[in-house]
């Protein structure tokens, strides 16, 4: 069966909402965040298709993409936070 081949009675939107949830969370790392809900989001949606054993390319994608989103919008919260107890200690 080919990865991206439809299964019967199976919705492919969770999967496009892992995708673009993902990234999203990419996009939104530099707001003080919202990057890390779209991000939360993101995984919550590809626990859904695995438990609906829907594994595609949307679903792999946003996977990826939420971890990276994740990962920069903790880099960034934390450079902002540095950056701020840095101004704020002179």
């Amino acid at each position: 069966m080919a990865e991206n081949a439809p299964v019967q009675g199976q919705s492919k939107a969770p999967s496009i909402v892992c995708m673009a949830t993902g990234i999203a969370s990419i996009v939104l790392c530099y707001c003080w965040g919202l990057g890390i809900v779209a991000a939360i989001v993101s995984f919550v949606f590809g626990g859904k298709c695995k438990n609906a054993g829907v594994q595609n390319a949307f679903t792999k994608v946003g996977k990826i993409t939420s971890i990276i989103g994740l990962i920069l919008s903790i880099i960034f919260t934390v450079l902002i936070v540095i950056g701020l107890a840095s101004g704020a200690a002179k």
